[in-house]
């Protein structure tokens, strides 16, 4: 179990916490992208525009309570709202609505003043402390935007007029701070009294009516203010608070007064019916007084007695619920020819007639047309639940025509079984004057038809006092009320994205220089991909001072104390005893490609090697681009292995000796190298400077791109193979693994040079040293000839 919790920390959380070293590594860079980030944020915050919140909340008021011959229902029994709250919000969201609120307010005109960045909008009554303004156009017909910028200037007004693209149509200039008093082409008259010093430049916008209506339609926010609630809350985001709270409140008087107009439509149409009826009843009664006269006159009859006091109570009440019947009967009639006039316009209510199933049907009947009147404004005339209503309503008109083709037949009835009463009545007063009973049924009619009209005047009466005093459609709770605080950009929201981005954006560019790093940076790394020791790591030298070869004996550099620690491991590799017997002494220092620092380890090792022994010779087998000679401050022209195989001669004329090492140059570049490393004179120099000497070392060119080193790696005992951090790329560990695989190097041990430059990469060592030197090969990748060096 310990040792499961152990490899589960060296894994997954050892590479996490070597991937968060590598991240630190780099912390100025995350220093500064904090502080030009939080420098952003200050600058966004300083010029950005603030927009505050306005909210309010109001109460819709149930309709179905409105009317005093509303039945009552399962909903209402309960407690439960009528209120389709969804419905009362597309009212609210509706472009109908705002166009009436940007109408009234002219919201479509807005008032600026400029500041040295940017400019902010003003509620109109203080874009001056005093100023006069008068608009000389309709602001509904405004079909494009246009810009004023008012300009005051030593007691003078100058207006300059720019059209929707910003190009400066003309610009007046007014000996005054008033253009009443002046002939203009201004669509405005302006006088200003009074002003402030900071108060210089402001600027009138003109835009469409329809692109604000748009406008505010996307600001305004209407929510439920709870599921068990009849209540709206309503709130807006804008840069002027003032403007936020006129607008929320102008737009719920806007939805109270149409919905007072929605509950005023059933009124208004009882009215208009009353007065429709009664032209047609002033007509009748005109023809029957008329008549009246006209048989008085014929018949010389100055007035009518009352009937006998033989008539008794019974025939009195056949008369008046003979009067009742047919008075209904009319009623019905005009009703009926209402109603065939046009099927979704509300029919006229409490107008007197007696069937309480017809008023039940006519007020659920307008309650239909109202809700298909309110759904025809938000939704289209195809819409399934307005088809569905308009259904409903037919149904609902031939339920009603129905239920008045009963009653009416009901009253025919009635008024025909009243007249046969009446006629055997008729019978006991047969002695009665014919003129007499003409007279009093003109009389009668006469009556029927004044109490018929009186009774259309009260219905009319409590149908328009009704209109006036029409419950109002909503409650106001709260009346808008804006914040002081700015809702956006919010600060602490916009310090916290910009302290996230400061983190996100470095730590982004570094993974993207991580991902496509391609060099080697660590040992981990090595060890990871090569199968092979790493017998020394060589420091990373930042001082040119420290690059120079100096005598090993004394010297306590860096790279001489690395090069004794390389020395030491190399002991139970080549130098111990048994080694020595088979002469194992031949070393070649090569790499895979130019700038690995082969040639500063190889002379470094050999002067190291005088240290422990008398006779080493170190030879410069680089014959393409050779650099012993720099390290060494010797001249390049000095002769060395190319000369003496080509001459046949002794190599010990060419040897020269720097502090105790045997030096053997390259000497003059030669057009084959390749040829000259795998000859017999080559190889048998090997075996007699390996009897003369105790060791050797040979500085081989890199063996990536050329043969050389390949020639003689197998006159070699061991190899020291340079890698460098920071350099060398992870593509080389393939090349490596196929020399090793291959054989085509004989005992390769990896020293790694230049450790200690990859801190950023989480590798420190604790004696903070660091290894730069200039190795300049005239050669990338492409391994040339170069004779001038």
């Amino acid at each position: 179990m310990d040792k499961n919790i152990s490899e589960l920390q060296n894994g997954e959380f050892g590479s996490i916490k070597e991937a968060i070293q590598k991240y630190f590594s780099f912390w100025p860079f995350y220093l500064i992208s904090i502080f030009i980030c939080l420098i952003c944020a200050i600058i966004f915050l300083r010029y950005a525009e603030y927009k505050y919140e306005s909210v309010s909340v109001m109460q819709i008021i149930d309709k179905s309570q409105d009317s005093e011959m509303a039945l009552p229902t399962a909903m209402t029994i309960f407690n439960r709202s009528m209120i389709n709250l969804d419905n009362e919000i597309g009212v609210l969201n509706s472009y109908r609505i705002h166009e009436k609120v940007v109408q009234k307010l002219n919201s479509n005109v807005m008032y600026y003043t400029k500041g040295s960045i940017k400019s902010f909008e003003d509620n109109f009554n203080d874009w001056f402390a005093d100023f006069e303004l008068d608009l000389h156009i309709d602001p509904n017909e405004i079909e494009y935007k246009s810009t004023f910028n008012i300009s005051l200037l030593e007691g003078k007004l100058s207006v300059q007029h720019f059209d929707h693209n910003d190009n400066l149509v003309y610009s007046i200039d007014f000996p005054e701070l008033s253009t009443k008093n002046s002939s203009h082409k201004l669509p405005f008259d302006l006088k200003i009294n009074k002003y402030n010093q900071n108060e210089l430049d402001k600027f009138i916008v003109f835009t469409p009516k329809d692109f604000t209506v748009k406008s505010f339609m996307k600001k305004v926010v209407v929510t439920k203010n709870g599921n068990e609630s009849d209540q709206l809350k309503i709130s807006i985001k804008h840069p002027n608070k003032k403007i936020g709270d006129l607008y929320l409140n102008t737009l719920m008087s806007e939805f109270d007064k149409d919905g007072i107009i929605d509950r005023q439509q059933e009124y208004k149409s009882t009215v208009d019916f009353v007065d429709s009826r009664s032209e047609i009843l002033l007509k009748e009664l005109e023809k029957i007084e008329l008549r009246k006269q006209s048989f008085k006159e014929i018949n010389n009859l100055s007035d009518i007695q009352s009937f006998s006091s033989a008539n008794t109570e019974q025939k009195l009440n056949y008369d008046n619920e003979l009067f009742k019947a047919k008075s209904q009967k009319d009623l019905i009639d005009y009703l009926k020819q209402s109603i065939e006039s046009d099927k979704y316009k509300l029919m006229p209510l409490n107008i007197g007639i007696e069937d309480t199933d017809i008023n039940s049907l006519i007020t659920q009947f307008n309650e239909i047309v109202k809700e298909r009147n309110r759904y025809l404004i938000s939704f289209g005339k195809n819409n399934p639940y307005l088809k569905n209503l308009e259904r409903n309503i037919d149904d609902f008109t031939k339920n009603i025509i129905s239920s008045i083709n009963n009653y009416s037949v009901t009253l025919d009835i009635s008024i025909k079984n009243l007249e046969k009463k009446e006629g055997e009545f008729e019978q006991m007063y047969f002695n009665i004057p014919k003129n007499e009973k003409i007279l009093r049924s003109i009389q009668r009619e006469l009556e029927v038809k004044e109490s018929l009209f009186l009774l259309l005047l009260q219905k009319r009466e409590e149908a328009a006092i009704n209109f006036a005093v029409v419950k109002p459609s909503i409650k106001i709770i709260d009346f808008a009320r804006g914040e002081n605080q700015s809702v956006s950009p919010n600060k602490i929201v916009i310090y916290f994205f910009s302290l996230i981005v400061s983190l996100i954006l470095p730590t982004f560019i570094l993974f993207l220089i991580f991902f496509f790093d391609n060099k080697i940076h660590l040992r981990k790394q090595i060890e990871q991909n090569i199968d092979l020791p790493i017998i020394a790591e060589i420091p990373h030298i930042n001082s040119k001072e420290d690059l120079k070869i100096s005598d090993a004996k004394y010297s306590r550099n860096l790279i001489s104390e690395s090069i004794r620690m390389l020395i030491g491991n190399l002991n139970f590799i080549l130098f111990g005893k048994e080694f020595r017997k088979k002469r194992n002494n031949i070393i070649l220092v090569t790499s895979s490609i130019k700038g690995e620092g082969k040639t500063l380890v190889s002379t470094n090792f050999a002067i190291s090697l005088t240290s422990k022994f008398k006779k080493i010779l170190l030879i410069g087998s680089d014959l393409r681009n050779p650099q012993i000679h720099k390290l060494l401050n010797l001249p390049k022209e000095t002769k060395g292995l190319t000369n003496f195989i080509h001459q046949g001669e002794s190599y010990k004329k060419y040897v020269i000796n720097y502090n105790g090492l045997d030096i053997l140059l390259s000497g003059v570049i030669p057009p084959n190298p390749t040829q000259i490393l795998s000859s017999n004179e080559y190889e048998k120099f090997i075996e007699k400077v390996s009897s003369d000497y105790d060791y050797v070392v040979i500085d081989s060119a890199p063996c990536l791109l050329v043969s050389d080193t390949f020639e003689i790696s197998k006159l070699a005992d061991t190899t020291l193979y340079v890698i460098r951090a920071n350099h060398s790329k992870t593509e080389l560990f393939d090349f490596i693994n196929n020399c090793k695989e291959n054989s085509k190097i004989n005992n390769i041990n990896i020293v790694f040079n230049g450790v200690g430059n990859s801190k950023s990469y989480g590798y420190k060592y604790a004696y903070q040293y660091g290894y730069k030197y200039m190795y300049k090969y005239n050669y990338g990748y492409s391994y040339g000839y170069s004779g001038n060096k």
